[in-house]
């Protein structure tokens, strides 16, 4: 999961299709996924063990998260962010608990299991009061991500998400390759000084 959460740091663009399975009604939307992962020794870890009744000593890091939208600047708010902490396994390291402040369905803290494939999908399960929700991640290249999502009742299931994702550049990344252009390209005013 460490390995999982360092590969995912940064912004991601989401390009989300939701379809609701109780009223036949479908949703679509981006927004900006920002995730920064953290160590065992953040601030947070003995705030959300301490709501979840587990020892701090089982922490080994995590990560928090935010929702945003991605036509506004500075919209970033505790209403879309959740945090999460890994406990791994001892005998597998590839399953798992995490433990949310937050649950993605039901906004109380929660317990999920999750688990790697060999080919590196992840999978999370989480079960609410009344619900189970189940999410797979997967890795298509370094810059691109994929989520699947589904939300179970009783009665079968409600609601499925499939995301796209695609790593958005940082502010030092663009700057180096507005840099590069334009030392690979001069503008008309430096040909023309060059060509005098």
């Amino acid at each position: 999961m460490a390995d999982f959460l360092a590969a995912s740091a940064g912004t991601w663009l989401t390009r989300r299709a939701v379809h609701h399975l109780d009223h036949q009604d479908d949703e679509a939307g981006d927004s900006n996924l920002t995730i920064e992962p953290f160590n065992g020794s953040d601030d947070e870890v003995g705030r959300i063990c301490d709501s979840l009744g587990v020892s701090t000593t089982q922490v080994s890091g995590g990560a928090r998260f935010w929702w945003e939208s991605n036509l506004k600047e500075g919209n970033r708010g505790d209403e879309q962010a959740a945090v999460l902490l890994d406990v791994a396994d001892g005998e597998n390291p590839r399953q798992g608990i995490l433990l949310r402040d937050k649950g993605y369905i039901e906004k109380q803290p929660v317990i999920s299991r999750y688990s790697f494939a060999d080919d590196g999908l992840l999978t999370i399960t989480t079960n609410y009061d009344t619900n189970v929700g189940e999410e797979r991640c997967w890795f298509v290249t370094l810059g691109v991500r994929i989520r699947v999502s589904s939300v179970k009742f009783l009665d079968g299931v409600s609601m499925t998400t499939f995301c796209t994702e695609l790593r958005c550049p940082s502010t030092a990344q663009l700057e180096a390759i507005v840099s590069e252009a334009r030392q690979s390209f001069p503008t008309a005013a430096q040909t023309t000084a060059v060509n005098g």
